[in-house]
């Protein structure tokens, strides 16, 4: 009698359960037959309201306890020969796994993994409350997801998120808090205490860019729901407790190839920081310090130039003698024009 593998079985509750969440959802799922099978297993078609939202993704669905690591929380499995065969499909592509133990399935962009990591043998990553997979899920999160918008989460939910430990949950609880919640007050809280309380490794540095919503600059796009005076108002009063610590965290969030500029992260960080009711002097104190990085001390002091102008020379001076041909080219500017803007 010829065996049927208990991998066999396994691999089609993999299938089986990708397919009952997306039909239980109202979406269509189009199972590619295994003669067929050269690293696709399914399509989703995206439905709403009974119509088509006119957005496909192919899917590589894997079923059983040795793709997750209960210890660690990870999911993995073998790139193998797949790599060019995702990475050039036609459509979005997604990994799906599915842990029978859990009940519930896992879910990862393969072309962004794949870029990301392009010398990986093994697609690895978290199975967390951000990508799982399941009818809970598939409509508010994953489907958003994949279409670009924002997912569909309580306060509280998000609150909980943002307040994790693990780096996708911590960015999906402050998106949603931030584009959907944009006047709730705890939600502002969130976030600042987001920058404020954890490190920098820990803090996606779009919540910069979010912030600056606050104090504002020129190459903010302003979408959805307005922020209300009255939340600016309470926002820019946590941010005046500030101090030259917190100033100096932000300055770490300036890139060094693309510096303060329109559209750059840095125009955020200057934005936040030429708001605050004491910026002049805790720049003063940067600029001064031996002990900050010299590079953050000539952000600090471009910054003070912009704010101060002439008034910047004496400071821009005293770094130019410590070797920093930056401040040298900042105040020669100055002494030119008066001033200094990078936006110009």
């Amino acid at each position: 009698m010829p065996n049927y593998k208990r991998s066999a079985v396994t691999a089609k509750e993999g299938v089986n359960f990708v397919r009952s969440v997306v039909e239980a959802c109202s979406c269509l799922f189009i199972k590619i037959e295994q003669e067929n099978d050269i690293g696709i297993d399914a399509l989703i078609e995206f439905m709403e309201n009974e119509r088509p939202l006119n957005k496909q993704i192919a899917v590589q669905i894997k079923s059983g306890a040795s793709y997750y690591t209960p210890e660690s929380g990870d999911c993995a499995f073998p790139i193998g020969s797949h790599r060019e065969y995702w990475a050039q499909h036609p459509l979005p592509v997604f990994g799906l796994i599915y842990v029978p133990s859990l009940g519930r399935a896992h879910w990862v962009d393969l072309k962004r993994y794949l870029k990301e990591n392009p010398c990986a043998s093994t697609v690895r990553f978290a199975a967390t409350d951000a990508n799982r997979f399941d009818r809970a899920t598939f409509t508010a999160l994953f489907m958003r997801a994949v279409l670009g918008q924002t997912p569909v989460l309580g306060l509280e939910e998000a609150l909980r998120l943002a307040r994790s430990n693990k780096a996708d949950e911590i960015f999906l609880g402050l998106l949603v808090l931030f584009r959907r919640y944009p006047n709730n007050l705890s939600g502002w809280g969130e976030l600042v205490r987001t920058f404020s309380e954890r490190p920098i490794s820990q803090i996606p540095p779009v919540l910069i860019y979010w912030l600056a919503h606050i104090p504002w600059h020129g190459d903010i796009w302003g979408g959805g729901e307005p922020i209300a005076p009255a939340t600016r108002d309470h926002v820019r009063e946590i941010f005046s407790q500030f101090t030259a610590n917190h100033v100096i965290k932000l300055l770490a969030f300036i890139d060094p190839e693309a510096q303060i500029g329109r559209g750059t992260l840095g125009q955020s960080v200057e934005a936040i920081i030429s708001s605050l009711p004491r910026a002049v002097p805790m720049l003063r104190q940067i600029v001064g310090s031996v002990q900050v990085d010299m590079q953050l001390r000539e952000y600090a002091a471009l910054i003070l130039a912009m704010n101060e102008g002439t008034g910047a020379l004496p400071a821009l001076v005293a770094l130019e003698s410590e070797g920093s041909w930056y401040a040298g080219e900042i105040a020669k500017h100055i002494k030119e024009y008066g001033d200094v803007d990078p936006y110009a």
